[in-house]
């Protein structure tokens, strides 16, 4: 099946006779935003595919300005959905997205590691941050020194984050934002509503969300863990010993991606105790933390 019998499966039983599409020029939509020009192309498909050259070549533009693969199906997606005409046609757009965006996302033959999309306007080395010579340096706030063994920027890359610091949370915020398929979460405790409503956007996304946590501090105050499964349907699990602690705090999306270090998902986390996290890409480490993740899901209740 072509991706335009992919498109045309998405849009189901819909034909001109029942919705009569907009005319969309090649000119207006040069000076759309991404979201905006996709959204309108699928509305306006009969226009799109009449002035296929100059359409293709605003996408191709789009693409070569650092356009992320994920926005680009969720946008997609979100135009087919709105245009379908019944549960099924919408449940049909959802998942042709989801395989376009894990084919988008699957590393190429040779190479490793997973790159979340890319902050909005920026190339890649704009949103890492790179000295001159394109090494990767930490950007949030701190001045660092270039590692002893630096990776190149376009692989693998490995990113420090430090708390207190909205920004290094905006980053997590983002990082949970990425997620295409899954996302596991194994923190000690979550009470800051911040990353509670970015797990919870994760939900709504489709992504399947699995959540370790300890079993005392489940009963905290402010604990988010239950409201998540009682509310979103997100399953969690503890330790369920109070002989110890579940004290590990990591996260892992897709299998691709971690993110791992001291801090509490906590609001004393981000706005007042002195945490460090790393971020990296590195396959061997998603694997190993997902492989730890899967372990202790068995292993607790």
């Amino acid at each position: 099946m072509s991706f335009a019998d992919i498109i045309s499966a998405c849009l189901g039983s819909s034909s001109p006779a029942q919705r009569q599409a907009p005319y969309l020029s090649a000119d207006e939509a040069a000076n759309m935003p991404l979201e905006a020009f996709v959204h309108r192309s699928i509305e306006s498909a009969p226009s799109a595919l009449e002035q296929n050259s100059a359409f293709s070549d605003i996408l191709r533009k789009h693409i070569e300005g650092g356009a992320d693969a994920g926005r680009v199906a969720q946008a997609v997606q979100d135009a087919l959905t709105r245009l379908a005409s019944n549960d099924a046609d919408r449940a049909s757009a959802q998942w042709a997205c989801r395989i376009l965006a894990l084919t988008a996302q699957a590393p190429a033959a040779g190479s490793s590691g997973y790159h979340p999309p890319q902050a909005q306007g920026q190339s890649y080395a704009q949103a890492a941050g790179t000295d001159g010579g394109g090494w990767e340096v930490q950007r949030p706030h701190h001045q660092s020194q270039p590692p002893a063994h630096p990776q190149k920027q376009g692989d693998t890359y490995v990113r420090s984050y430090f708390f207190p610091s909205e920004e290094s949370f905006q980053a997590l915020v983002q990082f949970l934002g990425s997620a295409h398929t899954s996302l596991d979460i194994c923190v000690f405790n979550i009470t800051d509503n911040g990353v509670a409503d970015a797990i919870i956007a994760a939900k709504r996304r489709g992504v399947d969300v699995r959540i370790i946590t300890d079993d005392e501090q489940l009963q905290c105050r402010g604990s988010d863990v239950e409201r998540l499964q009682r509310d979103h349907d997100i399953p969690f699990k503890t330790d369920n010993d109070p002989s110890k602690f579940m004290h590990a705090k990591f996260a892992v999306i897709d299998r691709r991606a971690v993110w791992c270090g001291s801090y509490n998902w906590t609001v004393a986390g981000r706005r007042q105790n002195n945490e460090a996290v790393i971020c990296t890409n590195d396959l061997d480490a998603a694997r190993a933390f997902s492989a730890e993740f899967d372990k202790l899901w068995s292993q607790f209740q």
